[in-house]
């Protein structure tokens, strides 16, 4: 009991109090009478029968004594309390009493001294025989026996003899260095060698940028591998990952995972890969609850069939049709994609959000303007089936991968069952052995082919929430290094991605003209909700906006005919003989920005229109009738969209605001260097994605920084409500309360 109450014990008399003169005699009489029965003791003859156990738990129990061994235990207090307590080490305390080093072979030291649990990640242990560094920080290994071992951090990976497989691609001798980014906030994939094989390890020489988001955002801190000594913090540059053998390796605070593929995984990757080498074209739709590992399974298998010895000599590669608006895999947030995909992904999402220079192209893509489909589900079947119709003409023969949201149920569920309807695909993979019954009954009833339920996949804990990785995800993807590639044409040989650490702020905007007689755009329009003309420029200025470009003015359906007449409407001419009514409604703001009324809720049509990326309104100039623009779309792209005579309009809606966008001058001022500074908290998995986002660490040096739009600097508790602090609950409560 915690309490610290006194309370008689059934059947013990309560011993009455003595002198010290008493209490001496009786000792005394105690030593006689031990003595007495000593010498009364059976033979050893007649105790041969007798097997008596010392109890090496016992603090009283002297080396060599036996005959504690059998003394009566006391009725009163339980056996397993007094062998509990016995367990603790009381050298210190007792004389007589036995070290672990002393106990028998049969006694667990642990139950002495517990000792820290230490988890083994890597079999193989670098020697001077089967390790070499190279100049430039190349480092060779060679593997006799097959050998695991995973690696914290970004490098590339050439395989020089043998097969090495990580993430499920099997990668065998080439010329080419395939790139890996493994921050400690995924799982970290585990490399697993083959006899007698050989890699390089090369740094990589692009992650400082990537490294350096952690002195902008705390998002970006404490998920990499850290200098341990002053000869490393020199050689930054080289050191840009870290070998984990164990858990003792793993920089401090931070929760490990390997990436790992359950035998029921394993089971279906090969019934996929043997089934796409009968059907090239097989369609694979994954789908499942949130954080089941649908994403995970989805690069597994697109991997698997990338680098399939019989499937690799006629690839041409495989489509991605990414339906997930939330947690997207190769575009940023609010966007649904078809991607082509030729080189194995072996990085986490936020690695590659979009870059057109990449192997992953993106062939064709959507924006709903928001992270979740419940905002217009109509719209989100519309850009599906376009996105689907697309592989279908562009890509027939070419292995789909369809990875589904996590909304299972209700209305998520019946745009699932309507997916499976219209695509028919060869296999539909639940990522759940726990239903819901209802959603598992559903699924099945509108599948025609294969059904199978995969075992989830969740980590015990996460250091990010989902919005914290959309926000990364976002962060990224606006500050990718500028590229001057069409996007509208495939990749070239693999280009390896570049960041750029300075603020957005640092960087000069994109001017576009939105009142002359030929603007960069036709005008905004928004969706979910119609702004009043006069609150417009606040609605859209400084948030995170879709770039669209208009392939056919069809793409406004009924958008022509919904506007409301006022003084500031007018009406503009669409060049097109397929209209009843070839001519659209625009209204102008008192900034005189023009913007397309609609107070009926009407979107684009996904068949007549694409997006080519998302931009960052920055400010308004109103006298020369500029918006100033963020965006990693090369300008190039815009240059060839105007070539054509196209219309460009700006979509508003639900996007996550841009929170990390203005602290960025405040924690870079802040002096915090590429993300080794204050820790991440570990949050489980249930944690909320509202959660309170990161504060800015020592805000007294932010004192004197000049005032950020949209951002305000509070300093302790300041204007901030009782009790809107963090509650810690005390577990110490009645240990020092009275009898």
């Amino acid at each position: 009991m915690s309490s610290q109450k006194k309370r008689r014990l059934d059947g013990l008399e309560t011993p009455k109090p003595m002198s010290a003169i008493s209490a001496l005699a009786a000792r005394r009489r105690e030593a006689a009478s031990a003595a007495a029965s000593a010498s009364s003791t059976p033979s050893d003859d007649e105790d041969k029968s007798i097997i008596r156990t010392p109890n090496f738990f016992s603090p009283l129990q002297k080396s060599g004594d036996s005959t504690s061994a059998t003394k009566p235990s006391n009725k009163g207090t339980p056996k397993s309390a007094r062998n509990q307590r016995g367990s603790q080490p009381q050298a210190t305390r007792l004389s007589g009493v036995e070290s672990p080093r002393d106990l028998p072979q049969t006694f667990n030291a642990e139950s002495v001294s517990p000792l820290r649990n230490i988890t083994q990640f890597s079999s193989f242990r670098p020697t001077k025989k089967n390790s070499r560094k190279r100049d430039g920080g190349i480092v060779e290994f060679r593997f006799e026996e097959s050998e695991r071992f995973m690696i914290l951090g970004s490098y590339g990976i050439r395989v020089v003899r043998g097969e090495v497989t990580v993430a499920g691609a099997h990668l065998r001798p080439s010329d080419t260095i395939h790139w890996i980014h493994a921050p400690s906030c995924h799982a970290i994939p585990v490399l697993r060698s083959a006899e007698n094989s050989g890699i390089e390890l090369h740094p990589d020489p692009n992650s400082r940028g990537l490294r350096q988001l952690g002195r902008l955002s705390p998002l970006f801190r404490k998920m990499w591998n850290q200098p341990t000594d002053e000869a490393e913090k020199k050689n930054a540059k080289e050191a840009t990952f870290q070998i984990l053998f164990s858990s003792e390796d793993a920089p401090k605070r931070l929760i490990i995972q390997d990436l790992v593929s359950p035998p029921e995984w394993n089971k279906q990757l090969a019934s996929s890969v043997s089934a796409a080498r009968k059907k090239p074209s097989l369609l694979t739709l994954v789908c499942g609850p949130k954080s089941a590992g649908k994403s995970t399974f989805s690069r597994l298998l697109t991997n698997r069939l990338l680098t399939d010895r019989a499937l690799a000599q006629g690839s041409k590669g495989v489509v991605i049709l990414d339906l997930d608006p939330g947690q997207p895999e190769y575009v940023p947030a609010g966007i649904l994609s078809l991607v082509h995909v030729t080189e194995p992904n072996l990085s986490a999402p936020f690695t590659h959000p979009g870059n057109p220079n990449s192997p992953n192209w993106v062939i064709r893509c959507h924006s709903i303007a928001s992270v979740t489909p419940a905002s217009d589900p109509d719209l989100y079947l519309e850009c599906a089936q376009d996105l689907y119709n697309t592989y279908c003409n562009s890509f027939q023969g070419t292995p789909l991968i369809v990875n589904t949201p996590g909304w299972i149920l209700g209305t998520g569920l019946d745009l699932i069952s309507s997916m499976i309807e219209r695509i028919n695909p060869d296999e539909v993979l639940y990522m759940s052995e726990d239903g819901p019954l209802e959603t598992v009954d559903t699924l099945q009833s509108v599948t025609k082919t294969t059904f199978t339920e995969l075992p989830s996949q969740q980590s015990e804990f996460t250091s990010r929430t989902a919005a914290h990785f959309r926000a990364m995800q976002t962060m990224s993807y606006f500050h990718l290094h500028e590229q001057f590639r069409n996007s509208s044409e495939p990749a070239q040989p693999m280009s390896h991605t570049k960041w750029s650490a300075s603020p957005l702020s640092s960087k000069p905007p994109l001017l576009v003209r939105y009142s002359s007689p030929k603007p960069g755009i036709l005008g905004f329009l928004s969706y979910d909700s119609q702004a009043p003309r006069e609150l417009l420029a606040d609605a859209v200025n400084g948030t995170i906006l879709a770039v669209v470009e208009i392939e056919d003015p069809r793409a406004f359906r009924n958008l022509k005919r919904c506007g409301q007449s006022d003084q500031s409407t007018e009406t503009i001419d669409l060049d097109t003989t397929t209209l009843a009514q070839p001519k659209l409604s625009l209204s102008r703001s008192p900034e005189d920005l023009p913007f397309i009324p609609n107070y009926n809720d009407i979107t684009l049509d996904p068949k007549y229109s694409r997006t080519l990326g998302l931009v960052l309104l920055r400010g308004i100039d109103n006298r020369s009738k500029t918006l100033q623009l963020l965006t990693p779309i090369p300008e190039n792209v815009i240059k060839d969209v105007r070539s054509k005579d196209r219309d460009i309009i700006l979509i508003h809606g639900k996007f996550d605001p841009p929170n990390w966008a203005y602290t960025e001058d405040l924690y870079e001022q802040n002096g915090q260097d590429e993300g080794y500074g204050g820790p991440f908290d570990i949050m489980d998995d249930d944690t909320d994605e509202e959660s309170p986002k990161p504060e800015l660490e020592e805000t007294d040096k932010t004192g004197n920084l000049t005032a950020a739009p949209w951002v305000e600097v509070l300093k302790g508790s300041e204007k901030r409500p009782i009790g809107s602090s963090v509650w810690r609950v005390r577990r110490d409560l009645g240990r020092n309360s009275g009898d």
